[in-house]
Protein backbone atom coordinates (compact mmCIF):
# COMPACT_ATOMS: atom_id res chain seq x y z
CA UNK A 1 0.00 0.00 0.00
CA UNK A 2 1.18 3.71 -1.09
CA UNK A 3 1.66 5.83 1.61
CA UNK A 4 3.23 9.25 1.00
CA UNK A 5 3.54 10.23 4.44
CA UNK A 6 6.10 8.12 4.70
CA UNK A 7 8.30 9.07 2.00
CA UNK A 8 7.55 13.46 3.12
CA UNK A 9 8.54 11.62 6.83
CA UNK A 10 12.01 10.52 5.28
CA UNK A 11 12.86 13.70 3.22
CA UNK A 12 11.70 15.31 6.69
CA UNK A 13 14.11 13.60 8.58
CA UNK A 14 16.77 14.61 6.12
CA UNK A 15 16.50 17.93 6.22
CA UNK A 16 16.03 18.22 9.87
CA UNK A 17 19.31 16.49 10.05
CA UNK A 18 21.07 18.72 7.36
CA UNK A 19 19.63 22.31 9.25
CA UNK A 20 19.89 21.44 12.85
CA UNK A 21 16.72 22.29 12.68
CA UNK A 22 12.84 21.51 14.14
CA UNK A 23 9.83 20.79 11.73
CA UNK A 24 8.16 24.51 11.61
CA UNK A 25 11.02 26.35 10.99
CA UNK A 26 12.45 26.87 7.59
CA UNK A 27 8.75 28.61 7.41
CA UNK A 28 7.71 24.83 7.86
CA UNK A 29 9.71 23.86 4.85
CA UNK A 30 10.48 20.71 7.47
CA UNK A 31 6.91 19.38 8.08
CA UNK A 32 5.94 16.62 6.60
CA UNK A 33 2.36 17.51 5.54
CA UNK A 34 4.38 20.18 3.81
CA UNK A 35 6.85 17.81 2.13
CA UNK A 36 4.18 15.47 1.49
CA UNK A 37 2.64 17.84 -0.54
CA UNK A 38 5.23 20.30 -2.49
CA UNK A 39 8.37 17.46 -1.92
CA UNK A 40 10.58 19.50 -4.31
CA UNK A 41 10.50 22.46 -2.27
CA UNK A 42 12.47 20.35 0.42
CA UNK A 43 14.52 18.57 -2.00
CA UNK A 44 15.36 21.29 -3.43
CA UNK A 45 16.60 23.03 -0.27
CA UNK A 46 18.70 20.52 0.38
CA UNK A 47 20.50 20.28 -2.94
CA UNK A 48 20.47 23.56 -2.92
CA UNK A 49 22.25 23.60 0.72
CA UNK A 50 24.83 21.25 -1.39
CA UNK A 51 25.62 22.85 -4.74
CA UNK A 52 28.00 25.86 -3.65
CA UNK A 53 29.71 23.31 -1.58
CA UNK A 54 30.73 20.31 -4.12
CA UNK A 55 32.90 19.79 -6.81
CA UNK A 56 31.40 20.01 -10.70
CA UNK A 57 30.65 16.23 -10.65
CA UNK A 58 27.98 16.31 -7.49
CA UNK A 59 26.95 19.87 -9.12
CA UNK A 60 26.24 17.87 -12.65
CA UNK A 61 24.33 14.96 -10.61
CA UNK A 62 22.32 17.59 -8.56
CA UNK A 63 21.43 19.14 -12.38
CA UNK A 64 20.87 15.81 -13.46
CA UNK A 65 18.04 14.70 -10.65
CA UNK A 66 16.07 18.14 -10.51
CA UNK A 67 15.90 17.91 -14.75
CA UNK A 68 15.13 14.50 -14.67
CA UNK A 69 12.12 15.08 -12.19
CA UNK A 70 11.30 18.96 -13.69
CA UNK A 71 7.79 17.85 -15.10
CA UNK A 72 7.26 16.02 -11.53
CA UNK A 73 7.98 19.72 -9.37
CA UNK A 74 4.96 21.34 -7.88
CA UNK A 75 3.27 18.29 -7.47
CA UNK A 76 2.17 15.85 -4.06
CA UNK A 77 3.61 12.91 -3.75
CA UNK A 78 0.74 11.35 -3.99
CA UNK A 79 0.04 12.84 -7.46
CA UNK A 80 3.24 11.68 -8.52
CA UNK A 81 2.36 7.90 -7.22
CA UNK A 82 5.10 5.72 -5.65
CA UNK A 83 6.44 4.18 -8.24
CA UNK A 84 7.75 7.36 -9.96
CA UNK A 85 8.50 8.39 -5.99
CA UNK A 86 10.69 5.32 -5.22
CA UNK A 87 13.15 6.24 -8.15
CA UNK A 88 13.02 9.98 -6.97
CA UNK A 89 14.16 8.91 -3.47
CA UNK A 90 16.38 6.79 -4.59
CA UNK A 91 18.41 9.22 -6.29
CA UNK A 92 17.91 11.78 -3.87
CA UNK A 93 19.11 9.53 -0.80
CA UNK A 94 22.06 8.33 -3.66
CA UNK A 95 23.32 12.14 -4.01
CA UNK A 96 23.38 13.11 0.04
CA UNK A 97 24.61 9.55 1.28
CA UNK A 98 27.31 10.37 -1.01
CA UNK A 99 28.21 14.00 -0.19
Amino acid sequence: MFKPHDYAYQIEVTVKAMFNCDKYDIGGIVDVNFIERQPFIAIALVMGNFYNKVDISYKEKINDLLGKYYSEMGKSISEIGEEKFKEIMKDFTSIVSTI
